[in-house]
């Protein structure tokens, strides 16, 4: 009994051993003919093109962030100019549309006379983070004759 496990061990270790010589061949022959270099190759350049297209998208997420960051401080920025404006307790001034822009303030809509035009306009630059104010504020054709 001893004999067949001893003669089917060595059978097994000569065939492991043989496919160990025929793979290696194989390989050898792959490298020499250059298949191993071109599939590292591409190998490389697929590692490239992810870490790529990795940084596009960091970008992009970066992007979209700073862009939602922008939106929310320019819409605070409006509802701190439209509160300045309803604190005036002037009735026409609460009645302005107020948009924000990258810091930047349009106001709009129609007041009866060119002081209470700029105290609108003043009272937009005060606001905390305003860059700017665009005055599209119309004053009554009556207030300046």
């Amino acid at each position: 009994m001893h004999l067949v496990r001893r003669s089917s061990i060595a059978k097994t270790i000569a065939i492991a051993a043989l496919l160990l010589a025929a793979m290696g061949a194989c390989f050898f022959g792959l490298w020499q003919g250059g298949v191993v270099q071109q599939a590292w190759g591409w190998g490389l350049g697929l590692g490239q093109t992810l870490d790529a297209s990795g940084q596009r998208a960091s970008q992009a997420v970066a992007r979209a962030a700073q862009t939602n960051r922008q939106r929310a401080d320019d819409e605070a920025i409006s509802a701190q100019v439209l509160d300045a404006l309803v604190a005036s307790q002037s009735d026409e001034l609460a009645a302005l549309q107020v948009e924000t822009s990258h810091a930047m303030v349009t106001l709009r809509g129609t007041v009866s006379s060119l002081p209470l035009r700029d105290r609108a306009v003043a009272i937009a630059n005060h606001a905390l983070g305003v860059h700017g104010v665009f005055s599209l504020i119309q004053v009554h054709a009556d207030a300046l004759s």
